[in-house]
């Protein structure tokens, strides 16, 4: 139970003035006894892993990550998933918001806020905490019965809320869930579908219509709502790679691509992620992709010789030595002590006939350690 007057409050807005303006306004409530304030989703995200909060207040637009990803976070979680949020939101955002909350957030709040309206919204959200409605104590209870692998109960549970609220999408799309759950693609199909067509923000029910596609072996169909899953949370990035690593493996690499370039223009997608979809590729026969991820990556990080190194290394497997040679020479201005880089590029100079050109590097090998066999032999050859 929670205790309006004695509870933990986590507001999370980029503007400091707006955090300081919601904690007076709910002190003059005599709403909540702590008060903790962050600037940014990251920032609020790290609170509630490390201490109990009652009530999270949370801005939509936010920068490093926004109110809807750390709800999608706290909606996920399984020790938090239950924790009350109000959405506040500019007016350009309402519509979105709005629908967003048929699903996910317990009340949502327009700014300019005003000691009134949160005096309703606070009121309101910590009643329904306290005292669930049907459809949420069945949900609830369906939960417990999938954690502890009863999915028939749950199932059962899922469609007494469905009945108990039959407009909201949410009871619909935990019924597909259990279904899916279960291994019962039809069913599942069937409700996830309705709850993604009444709630096009729903990106559970994407998400999971995604993972039913790949299950039928449709890639097409996954493809499209793990794109409408990202669309609306950046969150599910890792449901696109998984989808075009799945494409790369069964060498459908022209849909992989296009995979792979969704997922890249989203906000969240980082350098590392690059690298490692690179890898991939090289390891699972992608090659002329892989090679220009790396390039880009090269270009983007020119301090980064290891990535010089393995592009060069991969270009003469290729047998694309000149093309090599670039990336290699530069790996090698990076670290004036490789042996191993120096070693390479005689090797490629010696085979294209280039002793004069294999010279340097091998003088500079003997220079860091003069008694290196191999740099020795191949020396002799320059000479």
């Amino acid at each position: 139970m929670i205790n309006i007057r004695e509870m933990t409050v986590l507001i999370a807005d980029d503007s400091p003035s707006m955090c300081q303006g919601i904690s007076g306004m709910m002190k003059v409530l005599d709403y909540g006894k702590r008060f903790i304030s962050v600037g940014d989703g990251k920032e609020a995200w790290d609170v509630l892993c490390e201490e109990p909060v009652d009530l999270l207040l949370l801005d939509y637009n936010m920068p490093v990550v926004n109110g809807a990803e750390v709800l999608g976070w706290v909606r996920m979680d399984r020790g938090l998933r239950d924790l009350p949020v109000i959405m506040i939101t500019a007016e350009a955002c309402m519509d979105y918001v709005a629908v967003m909350g048929e699903s996910e957030i317990d009340a949502y709040i327009l700014k300019p806020l005003t000691v009134k309206v949160l005096e309703e919204k606070i009121s309101q959200v910590v009643e329904k905490a306290n005292n669930p409605p049907p459809m949420i104590k069945y949900l609830r209870a369906a939960r417990k019965c999938e954690e502890k692998g009863d999915l028939e109960a749950a199932v059962r549970l899922a469609q007494r809320a469905v009945r108990e609220n039959p407009k909201s999408t949410r009871p619909i799309r935990e019924l597909g869930y259990y279904h899916l759950k279960r291994g019962d693609l039809d069913p599942a199909e069937k409700y996830l579908r309705a709850a993604a067509e009444k709630n096009y923000l729903d990106v559970f029910a994407f998400d999971k219509l995604g993972e039913l596609y790949l299950l039928k072996d449709d890639t097409e169909k996954a493809a499209r709502y793990f794109f409408k899953a990202m669309e609306v949370s950046p969150r599910q990035i890792e449901r696109g790679v998984r989808l075009g690593k799945l494409l790369v493996e069964k060498k459908n690499f022209k849909k992989a691509r296009d995979v792979f370039k969704k997922v890249f223009s989203l906000p969240s997608a980082d350098p590392a992620l690059r690298e490692e979809i690179a890898n991939f590729c090289l390891e699972n026969g992608f090659h002329e992709y892989a090679v220009r991820l790396l390039e880009d990556l090269a270009d983007d990080y020119p301090a980064r010789g290891d990535i010089l190194f393995r592009l060069g290394m991969f270009l003469v497997g290729e047998g694309e030595k000149i093309k090599a040679l670039t990336y290699l020479t530069k790996a090698a201005d990076l670290d004036k002590r490789d042996v191993g880089i120096r070693l390479e590029l005689a090797r490629i100079y010696l085979e294209m006939e280039k002793p004069l050109l294999a010279e340097k590097p091998l003088f500079e090998v003997l220079q860091i350690d003069s008694g290196h066999e191999e740099a020795g032999n191949l020396y002799k050859k320059c000479t």
